[in-house]
C-alpha cells in the first residue's frame, strides 16, 4: 500500500510523458507503472520525469532528458524482443504488457538518486552515508514492492543495471538490460558522451 496520497497532477503527468503506457493493455498493471513513478517522483521533490537529467547516473554526460531515455529503453526492449520472434519465427513466450512495464520501470528509483538534497546531504557524510547511500536499482526495487508491482518487475528494478552481475537475469531483465546499455552506448558514440562502464 502507498503510505502517502498521490499527487493526480504528478501522475497525470506520467501518462503523458511515456504514451507507451498506453500500450499495457492490463488495467492493473498499468495503473500500478503510472502509481510507481508518481510515487517515486512525488517523494523526491520532482514534478516531472524530465526534471531530470537525461544520464545514466548523475556523474555522466547527459542527452536531453531522463523521459527520452525512459522512451527509449522502452521502445528497444520491445522492438529487441519483436524482432526476435520475428527472426526465429516463433512466440518466444514472454507477456508483452510486462515487458512494456518493466522497461518504463526499470529507473523508477533514479528521483532518489537525482535528488539534489539527498546529493548535498550525502556529499557532506559520505562516510556515514555512502554517496549516493543508494543506487538507483535498489530504491526501485522498494517503489515496485511498495506500489505491489509484480516480482517481474521488482526484479528488473532491481537488476537491470550491474547488479544484476550477481544473480541470474530474468528473460524480462536482460532484455531491458541489453535495450538500456544499448541506447547509453549507441548514444555515447554517436555524441562522444562519457558513459561511465560499471
Amino acid at each position: 500500500m502507498i503510505p502517502v496520497e498521490l499527487d493526480q497532477e504528478i501522475r497525470a503527468g506520467v501518462f503523458k510523458t511515456l504514451p507507451q503506457i498506453m500500450e499495457i493493455k492490463n488495467e492493473e498493471l498499468r495503473e500500478k507503472v503510472a502509481d510507481a513513478w508518481a510515487y517515486s517522483l512525488q517523494i523526491n521533490g520532482y514534478k516531472h520525469i524530465e526534471d531530470m537529467p537525461g544520464s545514466g547516473m548523475p556523474e555522466a554526460s547527459s542527452l536531453g532528458d531522463q523521459s527520452m531515455h525512459i522512451r527509449a529503453v522502452g521502445y528497444n526492449a520491445v522492438s529487441l524482443y519483436e524482432n526476435l520472434c520475428k527472426a526465429y519465427e516463433r512466440d518466444m513466450g514472454l507477456d508483452r504488457d510486462m515487458l512494456i512495464a518493466c522497461a518504463l520501470l526499470h529507473d523508477v528509483g533514479k528521483p532518489y538518486e537525482y535528488n539534489p538534497e539527498n546529493r548535498a546531504r550525502w556529499a557532506a557524510n559520505h562516510k556515514l552515508t555512502g554517496a549516493p547511500n543508494a543506487r538507483h536499482p535498489a530504491y526501485g526495487t522498494y517503489i515496485a514492492i511498495t506500489c505491489d508491482l509484480p516480482e517481474e518487475v521488482v526484479h528488473v528494478c532491481a537488476c537491470h543495471s550491474p547488479e544484476g552481475r550477481f544473480v541470474t537475469r530474468s528473460a524480462y531483465a536482460t532484455l531491458v538490460h541489453y535495450a538500456d546499455d544499448g541506447s547509453w552506448f549507441s548514444l555515447a558514440s554517436m555524441f562522444d558522451l562519457n558513459i561511465p562502464k560499471l
